[in-house]
C-alpha cells in the first residue's frame, strides 16, 4: 500500500528589522515604544534615519522600511525582476515612488481606454515595472523614472501613454502621449508638502488624488480625440 505523503508547511523566514531605538515610533500620534530604524540605505551608502514601529514600518522582500522608503524598494524589486538592476535614489528623491504612486492611481482607468481604442488587431502592453532611463546630453533628455502604457500592432506601438518623474523637477508629474508631453504639473499633496502643511486628513487626501487622476485622464482623452491613436512609422518604434 503506497504511504501518504504529508506536505510540510514552508516556514516563512523571519522579518529583518533595523537596529531597535529607545525613543519610540516617529509616526505622528503614535505612543508605542518599541520602534526599530528603517533598514533602507541609498546609492551613496547614507542610511534613512526614520524609526518607527512595526505598525508603521512595511516589509518588503523580508525587510522593514518606513513608508516612504518601502515604495521605493518596491519598485527596485520589481526592476530586478525585470532584468534592470538599479542603484537605490538618494535618501531624499522621491521620483521613484511618485511615479508609483501616480501610475498606481491612473492604471485601471488608462486600461479601460485602451481596451475601447483598440480592437481585433492591436495588443494591450500593460508594464508594470517602473524604469529608469538615463540623461542623454545629446538629445537633452534628462534622467527620469517612467511607468508605460501601450496599444501595438505587430508591426509596432501606435499610442505609448507613461507617467514621469525627472531628475531635474522632483516634483513635477509629466504624462505623456507618444513622444509628446501631454501635461506636466505638481500634485496638490505635493504642493501642500512644499507650503509647510504636512497632515492633511485622509478625506481631503483622497479628493485631492481623484481630482489630479481625472486632470491627467482628461488630457489624455483630449490627445487621443484630437490625434487618434495611429503614430507615424518612423515613432511606432520607440522603445518602451
Amino acid at each position: 500500500m503506497a504511504r501518504k505523503t504529508e506536505i510540510q508547511p514552508v516556514e516563512e523566514a523571519p522579518v529583518r528589522y533595523g537596529e531597535p531605538e529607545g525613543g519610540g515610533c516617529d509616526h505622528t500620534g503614535c505612543t508605542t515604544t518599541e520602534a526599530y530604524r528603517c533598514l533602507y540605505r541609498d546609492r551613496r551608502a547614507v542610511d534613512c534615519a526614520w524609526v518607527a514601529c512595526k505598525e508603521h514600518l512595511r516589509v518588503v522582500e523580508g525587510r522593514a522600511y518606513c513608508m516612504r522608503h518601502a515604495g521605493i524598494e518596491e519598485v527596485l524589486a520589481l526592476a530586478r525582476k525585470q532584468g534592470q538592476d538599479l542603484l537605490p535614489p538618494d535618501l531624499d528623491d522621491r521620483c521613484a515612488s511618485l511615479v508609483r504612486a501616480v501610475a498606481n492611481d491612473l492604471s485601471e482607468p488608462v486600461l479601460e481606454r485602451l481596451v475601447r481604442w483598440s480592437d481585433a488587431n492591436t495588443s494591450i502592453i500593460n508594464d508594470p515595472a517602473i524604469r529608469y532611463t538615463r540623461p542623454d546630453r545629446v538629445h537633452r533628455v534628462p534622467g527620469h523614472w517612467e511607468r508605460v502604457w501601450a496599444l501595438a500592432t505587430r508591426t509596432g506601438l501606435l499610442l505609448r501613454v507613461g507617467v514621469r518623474v525627472e531628475d531635474t523637477r522632483p516634483e513635477t508629474v509629466i504624462l505623456t502621449g507618444g513622444i509628446t508631453h501631454l501635461m506636466a504639473t505638481v500634485p496638490p499633496w505635493i504642493q501642500r508638502r512644499l507650503s509647510g502643511d504636512l497632515y492633511p486628513g485622509s478625506q481631503s487626501e483622497l479628493v485631492e488624488r481623484l481630482a489630479f487622476q481625472q486632470q491627467l485622464l482628461q488630457a489624455l482623452d483630449s490627445h487621443v480625440e484630437k490625434y487618434g491613436v495611429a503614430y507615424p512609422r518612423s515613432l511606432s518604434r520607440a522603445p518602451l
